[in-house]
C-alpha cells in the first residue's frame, strides 16, 4: 500500500514525458535511490555480524535480524518498482550514483530472490523478476518488455493517436432569429 502510495505521488508531482519533468523525476529518484543505499548498507551489516546468511532459517526470536530483514525486503521492493516504473530515469542514473549502490542494490536484490521467503510467489516474486530481468541479473524470457520504457521505441509506437479534428463551421454573417412576442 504505501509503496503503491509513493508511486502515484511521484506520478502526480513527476508524472509527463517533458524534459524538465524528467530532470525532477531524476533528482528525486537519486535522493530515494542514496537512501536506498544507506539503509542496505546498514541492513547489511547488521545480518553479517549476526552471520546470517541466505540459507539461514527465517529469525523469529531475534528482532535485530527482523528488523534488518524487513529493511531489505521493503527497499528491495520500492528499489523494483521505481526502476521499473521509472526506466528511462534510472537507466540514466544508475550508472552514475556513487559509493557502490549499483553493487549494493544488486547484491540485496539477489539476497531476496534466493531467499524466496517473502518474494515466494504472487505480485511481488513478479515485481522481483521483472526488476532483475530489467537489471540483466537474470536472463530475459522472451516475451519480455517493461511497458514503461520509451527509450528505444520506434516514432509510431510514440505517436498519441490523431486528434479528433473539429466541426467546420460555415463562415460568414451568422443571421439570428428575431424573437416574436405574442
Amino acid at each position: 500500500k504505501f509503496l503503491h502510495s509513493l508511486s502515484s505521488g511521484i506520478n502526480a508531482e513527476y508524472g509527463g514525458s517533458s524534459k524538465t519533468n524528467f530532470g525532477r523525476q531524476e533528482e528525486m529518484l537519486r535522493l530515494l535511490y542514496e537512501a536506498m543505499h544507506g539503509v542496505f548498507i546498514s541492513a547489511e551489516l547488521s545480518l553479517q555480524s549476526h552471520d546470517f546468511t541466505v540459507t539461514s532459517p527465517f529469525p523469529t526470536d531475534n528482532q535485530d535480524l527482523l528488523e534488518s530483514l524487513s529493511l531489505i525486503y521493503e527497499n528491495c521492493a520500492l528499489f523494483s518498482d521505481l526502476y521499473l516504473r521509472y526506466p528511462d530515469v534510472s537507466d540514466s542514473l544508475y550508472p552514475r550514483i556513487t559509493g557502490g549502490f549499483r553493487l549494493t542494490a544488486e547484491r540485496s536484490l539477489t539476497f531476496c530472490w534466493e531467499r524466496g521467503d517473502v518474494f515466494e510467489s504472487g505480485v511481488n516474486r513478479k515485481l522481483l523478476h521483472l526488476a532483475m530481468q530489467d537489471l540483466n541479473l537474470l536472463p530475459r524470457v522472451q516475451d519480455y518488455g517493461n511497458p514503461y520504457r520509451h527509450k528505444g521505441m520506434s516514432s509510431s509506437e510514440k505517436s498519441k493517436p490523431a486528434l479528433k479534428q473539429k466541426k467546420k463551421l460555415p463562415r460568414g454573417p451568422a443571421l439570428s432569429r428575431a424573437k416574436s412576442e405574442l
